[in-house]
């Protein structure tokens, strides 16, 4: 799913004012991280990655049998952590000067895409990676090392995938 058509409609709250707050960046932002984790949205990311991630990794058959189990405990962790409004990569540059600023809806969405290459870059995806072979995640598994080793192989694997595929039913821009 194409992560920017998935928020088309989200934007709509920005829509009424040319000014933007840190009340509506956290609105957008928290919205991102809602929407990436209904059932909906996770039944779709589970099936363009069994589609498109599963038959590039070593053992195709236990991907498909697997991750449909395993990817929703991903995106409740990813998503939110990633779309998180008071993280410095987000909202909170412009809550911290509590500042109000105009915006077109040229720059709404520029700045939408920039939050999608950013999570695409190589230095992203092994912060997320980190983050999710660590404690908070992996750690809190029945097997930390077989959480790793899979973890390592499918986020560099299904970022891609997911900001490639568009979401139909979310419209387009």
């Amino acid at each position: 799913m194409k992560l920017l058509i998935a928020l088309t409609a989200v934007l709509s709250i920005t829509a009424t004012s040319a000014e933007w707050t840190c009340d509506d960046c956290t609105a957008v932002v928290n919205s991102i991280a809602a929407y990436l984790t209904s059932e909906e949205s996770v039944a779709n990311q589970v099936a363009i990655l069994v589609a498109e991630v599963c038959p590039q990794v070593e053992t195709p058959e236990e991907c498909v049998n697997g991750l449909p189990e395993f990817w929703p405990r991903v995106a409740m962790f990813l998503w939110p952590g990633y779309y998180s409004a008071e993280e410095e990569w987000m909202c909170a540059p412009l809550c911290m000067a509590k500042a109000v600023r105009d915006i077109t809806c040229e720059e709404c969405f520029e700045g939408l895409q920039a939050g999608v290459d950013q999570l695409l870059e190589e230095e992203t995806i092994q912060a997320i990676i980190a983050a999710m072979s660590g404690d908070a995640f992996c750690g809190m598994g029945e097997d930390p090392e077989t959480c790793v080793r899979v973890i390592e192989t499918l986020i560099p694997l299904a970022l891609p995938a997911l900001t490639a595929n568009t979401d139909e039913a979310a419209g387009a821009l």
